[in-house]
This record gives structure tokens, C-alpha cells and sequence, in this order.
């Protein structure tokens, strides 16, 4: 093809394309058979099979187009348009993951996030270790952070790990781990593994990356994460102590002061120690047994 040729034909799919993303079936309809005339070289199934997805786009249908794209991937793995159609299933999977709804049954429009999170991770197992694989796991994390969904999005940024876990977005993924697992934590009356969790990922991230941990104050971060950690584990040395348990309250009095001896709960539980040792050593003194009468006539 001559340079004109090629010029002329990036413009009409350009065109063509355009008129899809902006919801003009009907032009687009005809930009894409304009092209199948003016250039019969590119006439083919796989472009009858990326056009058909191409209109269902076009009229919103995007729980089709995207069923349609994917077959069109499958069914025609060398195409040159490909690429194209992974894009828009893309652009379909990060709609659906900010709140573009689906209609069920002709009436009732209806979240997609679980539609949204299949389709990125198709693209990212299709594509490999392409950019938009990369960008697709990257954006499907990012949502569920954003609309509080940080258990997704921690499994979202740790399958990033997993698959890339150098580079930049090995480096991202992991400070995406430590932050939607701290997000995650509801206070000292739940379970604080995701807490323990995040100070982990935060301390790796400050040892991998020291530069950027500065930057972004990790130390003093993880500081506030222990003191969150030193508080839960008082609420229990104080379940135990109300319980009776002392050895228990004991116990964990004194991991507090251990473990995290530079904070507020630390001092509180170094307080409290000596009244819980002494408890838990009158608690093991046997109890007089009171004379009881009415035994004597049994």
C-alpha cells in the first residue's frame, strides 16, 4: 500500500472507531462498510466478527459487545484487530467497575462489578504481560478501593504480585497490598490480622524501596499501625481480666510491653501488670470450702 493509501485507511478506521465510542450505530455502520469497499483487502470473517461487536458497543449493549469481543479474541487470536478489541473490552470492564449498570430483563439496571472484575482479568490472562494486561489489573484494584470494596482489592493488587512482581507495578502492587488491607481494618473490636498483614507488606515496601517509603512517610505510618495493633491487644488483655482468665490477661500484658513497648497501650498494660499478677496468684490459692449443714443430714 502506498503512503496515501495508509493515511487514507487510519483515517477511516479512526473515523469508524469513533463513531462507535460516541454511540452512533447507524454511522458507524456505514464507516465500517465504507471501509470493507474501499479497501477489500481487509475483508475477512475476523472483520465481520470485531464489526458485529463493534454495534453492540455502539448501542450500549455492553454486556454483549463484550461476550462478542471476547469470542472474536478466541476466534481469531492472529487478527490486526486484536488489539482494538481488547481495548474495548477494557474500556467495557472499567465502566462496569465505576458504576455503569446492565440491564436484566429489559427493565432492571443493575451494578456490573462482578462483570467488570471478570472481564479485566480475561484481558490480563489474554494479553499476558502486555501493557493493557498490566493497566487492567491495575485499574480493577483501583476501583474496589475506590467504591470501599478493599478485600477485592486486595486480592486484585496481590494477583498484580504475583504476575509482575518486579518493575513498577510489582512496586505498586505491593504498597496496594499494605494499603487496602489497613483500609480494611474495622477498629480493635475485630480481628486485626489484615492490620498485622499491612504492617508486613508496609515493612517489606520500606526494605525493598527506601527512597519512596521516605517519600511517603511509611515509618511513621507503620508507627500508628502498631500503636492500632498495642490497643486490640489490651482490649483482650481486658476481655480476660473481666473473664477471670488472668494467666491469659497476664499473658498478653506482657507481649504489649514487649512487642510494643513505645506506645500508649504499652504503658497502660506495664500499669496494669502488677494487679493482674497478683490476681492470677490469689486466683490459684484454693478457696475455703464453706461448712454446709445440710450435709450432715444426707
Amino acid at each position: 500500500a502506498t503512503d496515501s493509501n495508509e493515511s487514507a485507511f487510519a483515517v477511516a478506521v479512526s473515523a469508524a472507531k469513533q463513531f462507535v465510542s460516541t454511540g452512533q450505530p447507524n454511522r458507524a455502520k456505514r464507516a465500517y462498510d465504507a471501509l470493507k469497499r474501499d479497501f477489500p483487502e481487509i475483508v475477512g470473517s475476523d472483520f465481520d466478527a470485531y464489526v458485529k461487536a463493534e454495534m453492540l458497543y455502539a448501542k450500549r449493549k455492553f454486556a454483549q459487545a463484550a461476550q462478542e469481543y471476547e469470542k472474536f479474541i478466541e476466534d481469531y487470536p492472529e487478527s490486526w484487530l486484536r488489539q482494538s478489541a481488547l481495548e474495548r473490552q477494557y474500556q467495557i470492564g472499567s465502566a462496569f467497575l465505576n458504576g455503569q449498570k446492565r440491564t436484566v430483563l429489559l427493565i432492571f439496571k443493575l451494578h456490573a462489578y462482578e462483570e467488570g472484575t471478570e472481564i479485566m482479568n480475561k484481558i490480563a490472562d489474554t494479553a499476558g504481560d502486555a501493557p493493557i494486561a498490566k493497566k487492567a489489573i491495575r485499574t480493577l484494584a483501583l476501583a474496589n478501593e475506590k467504591r470501599g470494596a478493599y478485600d477485592e482489592a486486595y486480592l486484585a493488587w496481590a494477583d498484580a504480585a504475583n504476575r509482575w512482581p518486579t518493575g513498577d507495578i510489582g512496586q505498586e502492587a505491593l504498597l496496594g497490598m499494605a494499603r487496602s488491607l489497613e483500609k480494611d481494618y474495622k477498629g480493635p473490636k475485630y480481628d486485626s490480622k489484615v492490620l498485622e498483614s499491612a504492617r508486613s507488606y508496609y515493612n517489606e515496601y520500606i526494605e525493598r524501596y527506601p527512597q519512596s517509603a521516605a517519600e511517603l512517610g511509611l515509618k511513621d505510618k507503620v508507627s500508628r499501625i502498631e500503636q492500632d495493633l498495642a490497643m486490640k491487644e489490651l482490649e483482650i488483655a481486658k476481655y480476660y481480666e473481666r473473664t477471670e482468665n488472668y494467666k491469659a490477661a497476664d499473658m498478653y500484658c506482657e507481649k504489649i510491653t514487649e512487642e510494643f513497648a513505645d506506645t500508649p497501650a504499652a504503658q497502660n498494660a506495664q500499669a496494669k501488670l502488677p494487679t493482674v499478677k497478683k490476681q492470677f496468684v490469689e486466683s490459684q490459692i484454693p478457696k475455703k470450702r464453706k461448712f454446709n449443714w445440710k450435709e450432715l443430714f444426707l
